[in-house]
């Protein structure tokens, strides 16, 4: 039977007080203490730990004083009188995960918060799992499910969920904490679902390098690179999935060519020194079909053959089951792939775009290859190596002195060339980086380049690196040309000693005819195996270059700590915000976007000169940030939804609000489509007729629905339509656009005369329409929009302010198969114009004026929305 620690707390001051024998006034600050409860079969390794204290936040000062540490807060609300905002209809409370996104270190457990809003009133339930993402279970963490119940009264409850501590590195992983089965309350659907991020504080490739890796350095990584590359064949064997296995069969069926090898050697000097020896006295009875010599040349035949057939099935069975590379490949990729769109803008400076495609396309695959794969022909070679030796000691011990010297002088000879190599194969990295790097700059600023005729410079400029990287790669082939020597000149004088020696080997009879023969092979086998053996260590060298870039690469700093302790800060305000409040019936709609005293250093109205500011942006409004250009309007926007610090004070915005920065820029997803730019989905599983439905209506709404938009959207959409029915069946797709008689026709002539990327057919103004309509379907809880209607006019502008509007008032647009209005979660649009502009819609103004700082107004035609 599973145990898990289910939480009881109460908010109040005197239940608290009354529960634990606590003085009056203390209850809030109070450590409890666990409280264990056995729950039934299959509930999964949940702990849910008793009530401690959280931080406190003070709205006096702005700052958060930390009383304790955050493991679970469920809040009862004891108030007698009915909540002000009731809900209506049947159906009882809403229950939504406190947060979309939750945070937690390996090294701990994972809290999560769901909240109840509605009136408290009587008991409910939801049913809670773990969906597995990135994160595996029983990996990354322990996959767990229970139910979560809220006594009457109670608006947080909390679970816990374990995480596992490794060893091993992994970029930020995350998994899925899923919602369902509401008894006596309704599940919001858009808040059913939030993903558990896991940070990890391992290094890559072994924590045994954390202090060459923290000095982020090459040159301090080429100093351990051997240990270096140790430790990443091991992070392949140990912690990429199907490795382990696979190079365990993969080592034991090399052996199986080693045999053969060997019985190859020994089938040479047999046929030479028996089955071809008629003069000999005795080898008659030698041979495998004694007195018949043709019959046993046959048999040594067929033994050479035969063989082959089960090395090949060996050698398919490794190609088409075995195959390592492609996982290791994968694996490495997907993980820098993931930590590079954690990264924080310092990291991103460290690792422009072309060094992240040369990490990728080449790097990877070269450290795959030289840093892993090799280890097998290696391995193969050193088997061979020892077949010789078996053979060389067996027939004639003094001939095996090669045997000794070529480790050797391959030893000292890679370790002298070793720092030379890394040097060579670093500065042609570089040439190789700024080559790509000018490409890309190109397709970036090719526009620029033409409107100013600077076609003749730029190529100039480009010229000049290809002749520096020919100087560099040149610099590396004569490096290499003359390390291709060593190994083919001692096995040419080897040979050419030993022919020296043979009157005197065979004449003298020491050895046989064959014996001899075999060994001049030998000999040359054993030059092409350490010959290879030098190119495996050579390869062995050259992938430490790209290990050691890319160990800096996943070292470099992500912005996921920033967002947790973001997070976690939210957190204590909104949960602080509520318990100080629990007597009023207040809920979370009621928790308003808070800045309090914040000063930015860089703003010319928000600096220490005016003091900062404080002030509250109500849920359910709509507030106008008004006031001239470089005032700091859009850093205002970036404080709210951005995580972006102030330099002073501190802004909180309770954690279960979905908050959306649409800047002034539009962007767009260029090589694809307009159903996945304005949707965002491109998986025929995320497709439904009430998503089409939705696009339809809100381009209408927002003036976007010329004809060829609407045939784009359409051929999108029924693709998408047209692959989801090969899973389940489905009705028949229908358009909604409503054509004008003879508007196909003429729209199909100019596509025809103009074939151009599609946003290039996008006005100015469609493009930033095209964007807010993308924003108000993606549905946030709080939309911050720079300038939405600073170059619209007319009927246009009115569109927008009216959507926007439409949105505050019905919380969401077109919202199908969700809550309804009253149940849904308050809109909030803040949003940022000129210093003389004016709009009805709003209810506030925050007015940045310089010398003053940022001065609040209410409507009056409004009248500021409740």
């Amino acid at each position: 039977m599973s145990r898990s620690f289910w939480t009881l707390s109460l908010v109040s001051a005197e239940a608290m007080s009354e529960a634990y024998g606590l003085p009056s006034g203390a209850s809030a600050r109070a450590v409890y203490q666990r409280i264990p409860v056995v729950t039934s079969p299959g509930a999964g390794p949940l702990k849910l730990i008793g009530p401690v204290k959280r931080d406190a936040f003070s709205a006096r000062d702005g700052t958060v004083t930390s009383l304790g540490q955050v493991q679970s807060q469920p809040f009862r609300q004891l108030s007698t009188h009915t909540p002000r905002r009731q809900q209506s209809g049947e159906g009882g409370d809403v229950v939504q995960f406190f947060s979309n996104t939750f945070y937690s270190s390996e090294k701990e457990n994972a809290v999560i918060q769901v909240v109840r809003i509605g009136s408290l009133y009587g008991k409910c339930s939801v049913q809670w799992k773990t969906e597995d993402n990135s994160a595996q279970d029983g990996k990354k963490y322990r996959g767990a499910a229970g139910t979560l119940e809220f006594g009457h009264g109670e608006c947080v409850r909390s679970f816990e969920i374990q995480l596992i501590d490794d060893d091993d590195f992994d970029s930020t992983l995350d998994f899925y904490v899923v919602l369902s089965e509401g008894m006596n309350c309704i599940i919001d659907s858009s808040g059913s679902r939030s993903v558990v991020m896991i940070t990890d504080d391992d290094m890559f490739p072994s924590n045994k390098h954390e202090e060459q890796i923290k000095e982020g350095s090459e040159d301090e990584l080429y100093g351990v690179g051997w240990s270096l590359l140790f430790s990443f064949m091991g992070f392949c064997f140990t912690h990429v999935p199907e490795i382990r296995w696979k190079t365990c069969l993969c080592l034991l069926l090399s052996m199986l060519g080693n045999a053969y090898y060997l019985s190859t050697i020994f089938l040479r000097v047999y046929l030479v020194d028996t089955v071809l020896d008629n003069i000999t006295p005795g080898t008659a009875e030698k041979l495998w079909f004694p007195g018949d010599r043709n019959s046993t040349s046959v048999a040594v035949g067929l033994a050479w053959i035969l063989p082959n057939f089960i090395l090949l099935g060996a050698d398919y069975f490794e190609m088409a089951v075995l195959e390592m590379g492609f996982y290791i490949r994968y694996h490495l990729r997907v993980n820098l792939f993931r930590k590079y769109l954690n990264y924080t803008e310092q990291s991103r400076q460290l690792v422009p775009l072309q060094d992240l495609k040369i990490s990728m396309m080449e790097d990877i695959p070269e450290l795959v290859s030289q840093g892993y794969l090799i280890i097998f022909e290696l391995w193969s070679m050193l088997g061979k190596i020892v077949c010789i030796a078996y053979f060389m000691l067996r027939k004639h011990p003094h001939s095996a002195i090669p045997l000794f010297a070529y480790p050797i002088l391959i030893f000292i000879y890679v370790q002298c060339t070793y720092t030379r190599r890394l040097s060579l194969m670093a500065k042609e990295g570089e040439g190789q980086s700024d080559t790509t790097g000018a490409i890309m700059h190109l397709h970036t600023a090719q526009r620029l380049v033409n409107y100013y005729n600077a076609n003749g410079y730029v190529v100039s400029q480009f010229e000049n690196i290809l002749r520096r990287q020919r100087s560099l790669t040149m610099d590396l082939k004569s490096f290499e040309f003359w390390n291709s020597q060593l190994i083919p000149w001692i096995t040419l004088l080897a040979i050419g000693n030993y022919m020296a020696m043979s009157s005197r080997v065979v004449l003298s009879g020491n050895t046989s005819l064959g014996s001899f023969l075999a060994t001049i092979n030998v000999y040359k086998d054993l030059g092409d195996r350490f010959t290879t053996i030098l190119r495996g260590f050579t390869s062995l060298s050259k992938s430490i270059s790209p290990l050691c870039g890319l160990t800096l690469q996943f070292s470099y700093q992500v912005d996921v700590l920033d967002r947790s302790e973001t997070f976690q800060r939210r957190e204590r305000f909104a949960l602080d915000w509520l318990q100080t409040r629990a007597s009023t019936g207040v809920s979370p709609d009621d928790i308003p976007i808070v800045f309090e005293d914040v000063q930015v250093a860089y703003s010319p109205c928000m600096n220490v000169a005016t003091g900062g500011f404080s002030v509250q942006a109500p849920q359910g409004t709509i507030i106008q940030i008004a006031g001239p250009h470089d005032s700091g309007k859009r850093t205002m926007l970036s404080l709210i939804c951005d995580g972006l610090p102030p330099s002073t004070g501190v802004v909180l915005v309770s954690p279960h609000l979905n908050l959306l920065h649409v800047p002034h820029l539009p962007l767009f997803g260029d090589s694809m489509g307009v159903f996945f730019n304005l949707h965002m989905i491109s998986d025929e599983s995320q497709y439904s007729p009430e998503i089409y439905a939705r696009g339809v209506h809100i381009l209408q709404k927002l003036r976007l629905d010329k004809r060829w938009i609407k045939d784009m959207y359409d051929a999108e959409a029924q693709a998408l339509h047209k692959a989801s029915e090969s899973s389940h069946d489905a009705a028949p797709h229908h358009t909604l656009w409503c054509y004008e008689e003879g508007e196909e026709e003429e729209e199909e002539e100019e596509e025809e005369e103009v074939d151009l990327p599609w946003t290039s057919k996008l006005s100015t103004s469609e493009k930033w329409r095209f964007q807010l309509a993308r924003a108000l379907l993606h549905n946030p809880h709080v939309l911050a929009i720079h300038r939405p209607v600073q170059e619209l006019e007319g009927e246009v502008r009115q569109a927008v302010l009216s959507a926007l509007q439409d949105f505050v008032q019905m919380r969401g647009l077109d919202i199908e198969g969700g809550l309804d209005r009253f149940r849904r979660r308050p809109r909030t649009v803040i949003f940022t114009t000129g210093s003389n502009d004016r709009f009805e819609i709003a209810d506030y103004v925050w007015r940045i004026t310089p010398g003053s700082g940022v001065i609040v107004e209410k409507c009056p035609s409004r009248g500021g929305r409740p």
